[in-house]
């Protein structure tokens, strides 16, 4: 693994104070998307971090040379090169174990962060230091503008509460959480719990990896957009999954997750609940996919099984967990 830092440092654990927040963003061949995500770090009003960004292409790509002005300028920040395979899982895991940090706060390239974030998120971070992982909701980046998300009321989640919720697609998905929305518990991190590959998901890796965090504590979560998410006309793997890919890997996570649920009564089983979501879609499809595909998916909703499912899912999406904490107050108020 190279690094690059201003300065060459030990990175024995404990030889030096750790952060609080390590940021850290894998990123390939988008220097300029980069230098915003790099430039909203440097302008939060919190300094207790450090950021890692992993270059999966490394020395010989034109990142590279610009990531060193950065490390140059600014010694809490390193680069280093991925070595591990080429692609998102392998770069991440790069990112976040090269860390030192007490919390990772993941930043795809092409998100940037919101002003005062890591002063927000380093606030929950001490008021739930247990938590496996807390995470935000984001404003969206469209082609045709920024759709903003503000809000206070922050919410805890069990292991158990966030798996029921990630496999209806409920209120986590209300909040839109995404890999740049998260600050994760290095413990968990230095526990096993990594990006990881599997045989029958791809397009899916990060919602496998939410799926693994939650099986390893609570989660918070804040309704405020504390991240910028780059959903503009640009190349991305979340992009590149054809429907049929989309939904089958859909139902694999699916099974997966109901594999995991220790309570399962009144929840559909994973095939009910994919025909309700190709349903819920159906609208963002229409014109995307062959008309026949449509009306297959359309008629599911007359399945009294398929009505059931997605009105249990709209009542996951409008209901937090039993547990609702008290509004979080930044600033000049009490929490």
């Amino acid at each position: 693994m190279v690094i690059l830092q201003a300065e060459p440092r030990s990175r024995t654990r404990g030889s030096e104070r750790q952060p609080l927040i390590s940021v850290a963003i894998p990123t390939f061949r988008r220097p300029d998307m980069l230098r915003r995500a790099v430039e909203s770090v440097l302008q939060q009003d919190f300094s207790d971090w450090e950021l890692v960004i992993s270059d999966d292409e490394g020395p010989v790509g034109e990142t590279w040379r610009i990531l060193c002005e950065y490390a140059r300028e600014e010694p809490r920040i390193q680069v280093i090169e991925n070595r591990r395979g080429r692609g998102q899982v392998d770069n991440t895991n790069n990112a976040m174990l090269a860390c030192s940090g007490h919390w990772i706060k993941l930043l795809h390239d092409d998100d940037w962060l919101a002003p005062g974030a890591l002063r927000r998120f380093a606030e929950l971070a001490r008021a739930y230091p247990g938590a496996a992982f807390i995470t935000s909701t984001c404003h969206l980046v469209q082609d045709k503008g920024i759709r903003y998300r503000r809000g206070s009321e922050t919410y805890l989640y069990s292991s158990q509460e966030c798996l029921t919720d990630l496999y209806l697609a409920g209120k986590t998905r209300l909040l839109g959480i995404v890999p740049s929305t998260l600050l994760v518990n290095s413990k968990v991190v230095r526990a096993g719990c990594q990006m990881r590959n599997h045989r029958s998901i791809s397009w899916g890796v990060d919602q496998l990896f939410f799926v693994d965090l939650a099986c390893h504590g609570d989660m918070v979560a804040i309704d405020d957009g504390l991240v910028f998410y780059d959903i503009t006309d640009h190349a991305s793997i979340t992009a590149s999954g054809s429907f049929p890919q989309i939904d089958q890997e859909t139902f694999d996570l699916k099974r997966l997750t109901w594999t995991l649920l220790k309570d399962k009564r009144g929840l559909p089983d994973p095939e009910t609940l994919v025909r309700a979501l190709r349903v819920a879609r159906l609208r963002g499809r229409i014109g995307r996919q062959p008309i026949s595909v449509s009306i297959r998916d359309a008629i599911q909703i007359l399945r009294p099984s398929v009505l059931r499912a997605a009105n249990k899912a709209m009542q996951a999406w409008t209901r937090a967990p039993g547990m609702i904490l008290c509004v979080l107050s930044f600033g000049n108020s009490l929490i």
